[in-house]
């Protein structure tokens, strides 16, 4: 669509817009409390609330991978007042399940991109190893022994781990847990070895010491823990993985209401205290439009179907 045929239709929609919104809006996380997505619903949450006039009401509906919650804004009316914070599992999903009860890229409609943050690799209490090269090394003296936690099959931070032991050849099981919080709790009770996991989640285990961070997987450091290196540094130039935070609603929901949002938006956070707020939990503000955030969905979908396949991962 180009540029004079959307405003033209933002135009015929304008009394839509010009009335939105009249009740609170439902703002839709498919994951538990405490991971990326519920981070960025409760820092979004409060500011569109008071730049749109009516409270904005966050809901933690999870399950089957994000996809409980993801079908729930897709079936919603298309008006405006059911949105879906969406992080990756939205795009990975599209390959990792045989079936979907909704079509992404239709029954869902970008609003904007809001941040982003890079993962962790980090280990337990019961696991000795001081860097990458000795995690390495342990689990190629011991294959099949060590083990690690995600927050379910054929998230960013599940095939994280499977990148890990494809780029070092070794091998190590896969346990999955219901969300990030619970996938960490396993970590710190030395269930398991090691993980990956989103920055802002693991900050705080990390500065009191409750793990220890062998590398982050951005291709730059941190500037919240400068000292751990990247796994690019640690010997795998190819290893770069970056979580990103958009927020959707329903497909076909009037494109003037969309403007709406994602101009009220756009303003938030350009604002420095909330550029601030989501920096202080290691994320980045990385604003794009809702062109931009489907151009962004459309490669990762690509992109994550091909290391779905590689990893053999698959889903019900």
């Amino acid at each position: 669509m180009t540029r004079i045929a959307f405003l033209v239709l933002v135009m015929l929609a304008l009394p839509a817009a010009a009335q939105y919104p009249t009740k609170p809006i439902r703002l839709i996380v498919s994951f538990p409390p405490g991971g990326i997505a519920d981070i960025t619903a409760r820092l979004i949450s409060p500011r569109l609330a008071a730049a749109l006039g009516q409270p904005v009401v966050v809901e933690n509906r999870t399950g089957s991978g994000g996809n409980i919650g993801t079908e729930f804004v897709a079936k919603a009316p298309p008006d405006g007042y059911t949105l879906l914070i969406a992080p990756p599992p939205v795009a990975i999903n599209v390959s990792l399940y045989k079936t979907l009860p909704f079509d992404t890229r239709k029954d869902l409609a970008p609003i904007a991109r809001l941040g982003g943050t890079t993962n962790v690799l980090v280990v337990g209490p019961k696991t000795t190893a001081k860097d990458v090269r000795e995690l390495i090394e342990q689990g190629k003296r011991n294959p099949g022994k060590l083990n690690f936690a995600s927050n379910g099959n054929g998230t960013t931070i599940h095939l994280s781990g499977e990148l890990l032991k494809l780029y070092a050849g070794f091998d190590a099981r896969h346990i999955p847990y219901r969300g990030a919080p619970a996938a960490m709790a396993a970590l710190l009770a030395g269930d398991v070895d090691f993980m990956f996991d989103a920055l802002p989640p693991s900050a705080p285990h990390i500065k009191a010491g409750r793990v220890r961070l062998l590398a982050v997987t951005s291709r730059e450091r941190q500037a919240m823990f400068p000292d751990a290196p990247t796994l690019v540094e640690s010997g795998f130039p190819d290893f770069e993985v970056n979580s990103w935070v958009g927020l959707m609603t329903t497909g076909g929901t009037p494109l003037a209401i969309i403007a709406r949002l994602e101009g009220e938006l756009r303003r938030i956070l350009a604002d420095p205290e909330a550029i601030a707020a989501f920096e202080k939990t290691g994320m980045t503000v990385k604003f794009g439009g809702g062109q931009e955030f489907g151009a962004l969905l459309d490669s990762e979908i690509r992109r994550w179907a091909l290391a779905v396949k590689h990893s053999g991962a698959q889903a019900d």
